[in-house]
């Protein structure tokens, strides 16, 4: 592993509980000078959508997705890591949101329903995953056949994540923006 893939966290899923909170601590910060505000408005979300924040992190975007979504959307946020788990069960308990639950994830699996979401959204975590196909293939799952997955590249080139995206086979480009692509799935994909 190069050392500039260590230090982004590139190929790096599971990071001890210290680099986590670092990158929380980090991310804070970066919320206060706004990137992540403008970043959000670009994600389209609708009232009364289903949403999952999948690799939701330190739930840095959970308040913003419940309200966006109403009280009659859902979000369904989702970690591999417990303390994302349990940063996201505070944000609930804290701001009362009645349309969101936190669900651990283990490795590319997720123990949900197939199709259930409008909106599967991978913000800032994409460039961490070693096996894309299986968490694509994950989305596939996941994702209604109306609805999108929203990829934000994170600390690699856009050109990776395209290339990641489509020599997977599950999903087509729809829309890019400076801040992620919009994919749907690809109707042979249903019977997975």
């Amino acid at each position: 592993m190069r050392i500039s893939d260590k230090l982004l966290g590139n190929n790096r899923e599971h990071i001890p509980n210290r680099a986590f909170r670092l990158m929380a601590f980090v991310m804070k910060v970066m919320d206060i000078m706004g990137y992540y505000d403008k970043n959000f408005k670009t994600l389209g979300l609708q009232k009364g959508q289903t949403v999952i924040d999948y690799g939701c992190g330190p739930a840095r975007y959970t308040l913003r997705i419940a309200k966006a979504i109403g009280k009659n959307g859902q979000l369904i946020a989702t970690d591999i890591h417990p303390l994302a788990i349990k940063r996201v069960a505070r944000k609930i308990k804290k701001y009362g949101l009645s349309n969101t639950k936190a669900v651990l994830s283990k490795g590319y699996s997720c123990p949900l329903n197939e199709h259930i979401a409008d909106v599967v959204l991978a913000l800032d975590m994409f460039h961490m995953i070693q096996d894309t196909n299986a968490l694509l293939k994950e989305f596939a799952r996941l994702v209604k056949p109306s609805g999108v997955v929203i990829i934000e590249d994170g600390h690699q080139p856009r050109e990776q994540t395209k290339a990641k995206i489509i020599s997977s086979g599950f999903f087509k480009i729809i829309e890019e923006t400076k801040e992620h692509v919009k994919c749907k799935v690809l109707n042979n994909n249903f019977k997975n």
